[in-house]
């Protein structure tokens, strides 16, 4: 089994509490005078060291806490001077300043993509001759729809208008039309998605109306 402690700081502890008692009675544990003054300078140097050691950590710490707050000081103000120098840029329309302050340009947008697929479309008759369409949809990132409508004896739909809102009220119809179709264009860029048709039929100042596949 072994004698001494395998920690440092418990070894010099446990020579630092037996020292005085094997200088006092070297004779009657078979060791001599010097031996004892050897192992006791040995014993003020470790502690000594040790001492040093842990005045350096706490130094250590210490400085670590300052150099965080330093830095994280330096991260603040220095991100405000950032946002200074791309507004210059922005409000100058001037390129070259990132160059010149060393400064990443934005990032190009990303293509935003296909816009949301209008929904639920639905009609209400407006009287004495013209319809009254909603749906759901989204105009985020630019987009925007269109109202594609395809009257009786038509062979094609037709764009009659476009919008940002999400209802429209058709009011070009002629009295003698009998039954339309209509379906919603969600645009944005190139990108064009159809909500799926609404057949409607007029007769007697009421309606009925039915949803077929996407245009």
């Amino acid at each position: 089994m072994a004698v001494l402690p395998n920690s440092r700081e418990q070894m010099i502890a446990w020579f630092a509490e037996r020292i005085a008692d094997w200088g006092a009675n070297a004779d009657k544990i078979g060791i001599t005078a010097q031996q004892v003054a050897d192992i006791a300078a040995l014993l003020s140097s470790a502690d000594n060291s040790l001492n040093g050691a842990i005045a350096a950590r706490t130094a250590s710490k210490d400085a670590t806490v300052l150099y965080y707050a330093d830095a994280d000081a330096l991260r603040d103000v220095g991100a405000d001077l950032i946002k200074v120098i791309k507004a210059y840029a922005e409000s100058t329309n001037d390129p070259s300043v990132y160059a010149t302050a060393s400064i990443p340009p934005p990032a190009a947008p990303s293509p935003a993509g296909p816009p949301v697929k209008p929904t639920e479309l639905d009609a209400d008759l407006l009287l004495p001759f013209g319809i009254s369409l909603k749906w759901k949809g989204s105009v985020s990132q630019g987009a925007y729809f269109g109202i594609w409508r395809r009257v009786e004896g038509e062979a094609n739909f037709s764009l009659i208008d476009t919008t940002k809102a999400k209802a429209f009220e058709d009011r070009t119809l002629s009295g003698t039309v009998n039954s339309v179709e209509y379906y919603i264009a969600a645009y944005r860029d190139e990108y064009q998605v159809n909500s799926a048709a609404l057949s409607i039929n007029i007769g007697g100042g009421s309606m009925s109306s039915s949803i077929s596949m996407a245009a």
